[in-house]
C-alpha cells in the first residue's frame, strides 16, 4: 500500500470499536495491519445484517486490514503471534488490564522479541483503580464522564441522554492512532519504542 505509513506493520489484537478504528486509521494511511481474531471472530462481525460473515459495522471498523484466525489460548496459536512480533512495528491490544500478561504477550515478553516495538494498550478506566477490570462499553463511559448529562437540556424532562454515535469509542480511536504515530516518529529520532496507554474515560 502507499501512504505515509507504508512499510509499517501493525499487529491488531483489538476487538469492538475503539481499537479496531484506531488501527483502521493506520491502515488507511498505508500501514500493513494484521488483525488477529479468535475462531469465533470479533463480536462486531455479528452486529446488524451479516453478509458472508461480516456486518457493515465490522467492515466500517476494519477496512484495509488483513485478518488471521488464531486461538491465543492455545500454545500453537500463541507461537504464531510470537513469530509475527519481530516483524511488527506496533502491537495494539485492548484486553482488560492484566489479560495480555497472563496470555504471555505483555510488554516485557514482546520487547524480548522486538525491543523497539510500539506497544499500545487501550482500556476503559485505566490499568489501576476500582473499575480497572470492569467490562466497558461506550454508554457506560458516556454516563460516567458526564456526556449524557450535557445532553439533558435537549429532553423536555431534563433527562440525561446518550449521544448515539458512540463518541467515546471514536475519540479514543483517533487519540490512539495519533499517539501511535507520534511514538513511531519518536522512535525514528531515538531508536526507542514506547508503551502508549489510553483509557476511554480519560479521553
Amino acid at each position: 500500500m502507499s501512504g505515509p505509513l507504508a512499510g509499517v506493520r501493525v499487529l491488531d489484537l483489538t476487538t469492538m470499536v475503539s481499537g479496531p478504528v484506531a488501527t483502521m486509521m493506520l491502515a488507511d494511511q498505508g500501514a500493513d495491519v494484521i488483525k488477529i481474531e479468535s475462531h469465533t471472530g470479533d463480536l462486531m462481525r455479528g452486529f446488524g445484517t451479516v453478509v458472508e460473515g461480516m456486518s457493515a459495522s465490522f467492515l466500517s471498523c476494519n477496512r484495509n486490514k488483513r485478518s488471521l484466525c488464531v486461538d491465543l489460548k492455545a500454545k500453537d496459536g500463541l507461537e504464531i503471534v510470537r513469530q509475527l512480533v519481530p516483524t511488527a512495528d506496533v502491537l495494539v491490544q485492548n484486553f482488560r488490564p492484566g489479560a495480555i500478561e497472563r496470555m504471555g504477550l505483555g510488554e516485557a515478553a514482546v520487547r524480548k522479541l522486538r525491543p523497539d516495538i510500539i506497544f499500545a494498550s487501550i482500556s476503559g478506566f485505566g490499568e489501576t483503580g476500582p473499575y480497572a477490570h470492569q467490562r466497558v462499553y461506550d454508554p457506560v463511559i458516556q454516563a460516567l464522564c458526564g456526556l449524557t448529562e450535557t445532553q439533558a437540556d435537549r429532553h423536555p424532562e431534563y433527562r440525561p441522554r446518550m449521544v448515539r454515535v458512540i463518541v467515546p469509542d471514536k475519540t479514543t480511536a483517533v487519540t490512539a492512532a495519533q499517539a501511535i504515530t507520534a511514538a513511531l516518529f519518536s522512535r525514528e529520532r531515538t531508536g526507542e519504542g514506547q508503551h502508549v496507554r489510553l483509557a476511554m474515560l480519560d479521553v
